[in-house]
């Protein structure tokens, strides 16, 4: 029997068909649709109807049928109250064990009646927090990282404490204890402000539509110092006054601006580990975000082990994550199938 993977997000969504518990992927399909539609529109009706559309067509590809998918595995923002169907975060720190605990299987007809794994998301614990405004910082939530997270940790061997990087819309920062708990979560929005400010600033005709087509190391650290020391919105003025008055290129340009993005991120970083000991670092998402925080978490001299997963683990992750909280949720459960 085979299963089907999906993981939604903002923008996105993807769909991987998988060989029973193995973690090759046979076949995926990305659509270009997430709870950024139902945010639109006020309802899931796209985001329903376009999943639906995308199972129906990789089992077509596939020459399968819905009786030939045992299960499906669903996590990100699918499970929250804009996606299909809402999970209530669990409160960290979290275990494998608990993410597959607090799972629940519902059995749609969007989903061609096929039992589906809704995988929840993570906040974090702030019970002794009894005024939000004047501890908001110690505030997170996240969706679909948790599942990333242990599918990287499932293929990185590492001991100890230590911090899972992973760059994308959202910068996330998941801190892990020596036991592979999940402890807690930060959230910046780096990715966003580099497209927003790319996109819809006097800065797209500073910066090339690609924005870093190849790692300036020089550069990156150029755009780190001018943020620390002259400040984050003043540093991406720089970027204005590097066109007119230096002979930088587009991809020059554009390392010194994530430079100064990335400093921001790692300066809320740094406030939070301040007094907690780190043994290593993973960093997770896709180039160039990556390699650019993996060289500037370098460059800061701190003693940290900085692991950069490759590729092909960072494409792998969310399977073996998915794969990890069903197998545990398998092993204690039977599919029991409840009524939408």
């Amino acid at each position: 029997m085979k299963t089907i993977l999906i993981d939604s997000g903002t923008t996105n969504s993807r769909l991987r068909l998988v060989n029973g518990n193995e973690s090759k992927v046979i076949d995926q399909l990305k659509i270009n649709v997430g709870v950024r539609n139902t945010a639109i529109d006020g309802h899931n009706e796209q985001l329903k109807k376009s999943l639906k559309q995308a199972l129906e067509e990789i089992l077509e590809k596939n020459s399968l049928t819905a009786k030939d998918i045992s299960y499906l595995v669903a996590s990100g923002m699918i499970t929250s109250d804009l996606g299909v169907h809402e999970v209530p975060h669990i409160t960290s720190p979290a275990g494998f064990g608990d993410f597959a605990q607090n799972s629940l299987v519902i059995e749609l007809e969007e989903f061609l009646l096929i039992p589906c794994i809704f995988v929840p998301g993570m906040k974090n614990n702030t019970l002794n927090f009894s005024n939000p405004l004047e501890s908001i910082n110690e505030f997170d939530v996240m969706r679909g990282e948790e599942v990333e997270t242990i599918g990287l940790l499932k293929q990185i061997d590492v001991e100890g404490n230590g911090i899972m990087v992973l760059p994308g819309s959202h910068t996330k920062y998941v801190a892990v204890d020596g036991q592979k708990n999940l402890q807690a979560c930060l959230s910046t929005l780096g990715g966003e402000i580099l497209h927003a400010i790319q996109k819809e600033t006097i800065l797209s005709k500073s910066l090339s539509p690609e924005l870093v087509e190849t790692i300036d190391v020089e550069m990156l650290e150029k755009g780190y110092e001018a943020s620390k020391k002259h400040g984050f919105t003043r540093s991406f003025y720089h970027i204005r006054l590097l066109q007119m008055f230096s002979e930088l290129d587009d991809n020059q340009r554009a390392n010194y601006f994530v430079g100064a993005v990335i400093c921001d991120d790692i300066q809320a970083l740094m406030q939070t580990t301040e007094h907690n000991q780190v043994d290593w670092v993973i960093v997770g998402g896709s180039d160039p975000l990556r390699k650019a925080f993996v060289h500037l978490l370098k460059y800061l001299g701190n003693g940290w082990r900085i692991i950069e997963a490759s590729d092909q683990q960072v494409a792998a992750s969310m399977v073996f994550g998915a794969q990890e909280v069903a197998s545990i949720y398998l092993a204690d459960n039977q599919l029991n199938v409840s009524d939408y």
